[in-house]
Parts: structure tokens; sequence; C-alpha cells
């Protein structure tokens, strides 16, 4: 049974890849405390909205802590995908590319057409990312295509940093991704820019990127997306940042019992995802920005 503790003061864990989340260090604990770092936990909430990250191979989670009147008010979450998952042509754009603008990766579910290149962001601050020959493994056995350039090793691990993450969010929201060309030429028109869900609801190019739009993993009897167990992944998260906001953000250990609930310091939640660590992490880290 995996579990972390979670205190007042910044943590930092060490994130394995997932595929729906990261995995914490099982031996993350705050004992201990020094003079200081005891200070840092009883200092006051300074009012604001924080952010916290939780970077995978393929998605990048996000969570917004809002303090109010030294108190924690609410919490927002996100996950949004990265380049390794939505880089991609379908079979007919992919032809049409050319074999020097695509890598054909075969899978269990069949072949997928990465794009070669692809841009982030516009202007002097755009980075321009080119798929790597490299395929690699995540935690749960998935496979992901690595994106980097000269100075970006793999896009992915580049938003551990979370200047870096903000950054990438700021581009998702307002659509400035694409698909390139070697020689840099945007390609406009692709089917991976929109999504149809299986209500018939059509998201445009930036609620197609975002996990809660999505709707891919939702609670049974939904009716959209691939339902999964009572909650879906909202409904687990949402079950997470309510007990956070009740409970203020309790210090103790995170883990779960023998019937796979989500138990934070001593509160037994009804929250039952698999990879949970990292999204508690993230609200912490959000959370723990607020210190005076």
């Amino acid at each position: 049974m995996k579990k972390i503790t979670i205190g007042l003061i910044g943590l930092s864990l060490l994130a394995a890849l997932a595929g729906c989340s990261s995995t914490a260090d099982e031996n993350l604990k705050t004992e201990n405390l020094s003079e200081e770092e005891s200070q840092e936990a009883d200092a006051e909430l300074v009012d604001g909205t924080y952010d916290g990250y939780d970077p995978q191979p393929t998605y990048l989670a996000r969570g917004l802590v809002t303090i109010q009147d030294g108190k924690a008010v609410s919490i927002e979450f996100e996950e949004c995908h990265l380049p390794s998952y939505w880089a991609t042509y379908t079979e007919e754009e992919a032809a049409a590319a050319g074999e020097a603008e695509v890598l054909a990766i075969e899978g269990t579910k069949g072949t997928t057409y990465y794009a070669r290149h692809v841009v982030v962001g516009t202007g002097e601050e755009a980075i321009h990312l080119i798929a790597q020959d490299e395929v690699k493994e995540a935690a749960n056995g998935s496979s992901y295509v690595v994106y980097g350039n000269e100075e970006i090793d793999d896009f992915s691990t580049y938003m551990e940093e979370d200047s870096h993450a903000a950054w990438y969010y700021e581009q998702i929201l307002t659509g400035n991704y694409w698909i390139e060309d070697a020689d840099g030429n945007l390609k406009e028109e692709l089917a991976v820019y929109t999504t149809t869900r299986s209500d018939g609801v059509v998201l445009d190019k930036v609620d197609s990127r975002l996990k809660t739009k999505i709707m891919h993993w939702t609670a049974v009897g939904t009716g959209v997306g691939t339902e999964m167990g009572e909650n879906g992944w909202t409904g687990n998260l949402q079950i997470i940042a309510d007990t956070l906001l009740e409970n203020q953000f309790p210090e103790g250990e995170v883990t779960k019992n023998d019937e796979n609930q989500v138990i934070i310091a001593d509160i037994i939640t009804s929250a039952t995802i698999e990879e949970y660590q990292g999204y508690v992490q993230m609200f912490y880290d959000a959370y723990n920005k607020a210190k005076a």
C-alpha cells in the first residue's frame, strides 16, 4: 500500500511517470521539523490564487487554490494534453503530409501517426519541438513519444518546473499550439484541433485539450465518455478538493484503505481514483505557496 505524508510546508514529490497521475515517494516525511520549518507550518495565508502541477508523460494536471481572509475558499482543477498526446495525424492526413513529417508507431490499438514537428506559443517565446525516435514506456505500461529540441530533452519533464507548466497552460487556453512542417509552416486544418464527444458535443481547439471538457472517464450512468466507477475522474478529484477545503488542508498521511478509499490524514473520503498521490500533492503545493 503506497502512502505519503502531507504537511503544511512546501513539499516536493518525486513524480514517477504514469498514465493518469504520478506516483509519490513512499518515504516522504514531515517529522522532526526544524524551527524554521515549524514557523513556516504556522505561517498565515496570504489572499490570492495559487497554482500547483502534476506533470505526467502525456498530461499536465493543474490545481488552483484560492485563499480569502486567510482561509482556503475554493479549489479548481484541470488536466490538459501534452504534445505527446495531441500531436497526431489521421491516416489520411499522414499520407498527405509525407513520410518525412510523420512518425508512425504501432501499438495495441493500431498505428498512431505522430507529427514530427510541433510548435507551442507564438513569436519569440514560441517553442518548436521535434518528435524523437525514442519511444518511452510509462509506469502503467503505455508507450509515448518524446518531444524535444536542442535545449529541451523531453517536453513532458520540462513541465516539472512550475513556471514552464504555467506558461504551457496559458498557450493551451489561448489555442496557441500547432502541428507544423519542417519549414515552420503551420498546419491549421487538422482533425486533432476538434473533438466530438460520444454525446455529440463538438469541442473547439481549446476545449479539445481539457480533460473536464472531453469527459473521457466518467461515472457509470453518465452516458458520455468511458464510464468507470461511481465517481469518474472529475468526481474523484472533486471529492478530494472538497475534503481539503472542509478540513483546511490537514497534516498527516495520505494513503488508501482496504476499500480502495483515499484517506487524507485520518479523514476517509469516497474517492477511489487509482493514482491519487500526484493530484493530492499538487493541491498542497498550491496551498503552500500562500504562506506568508
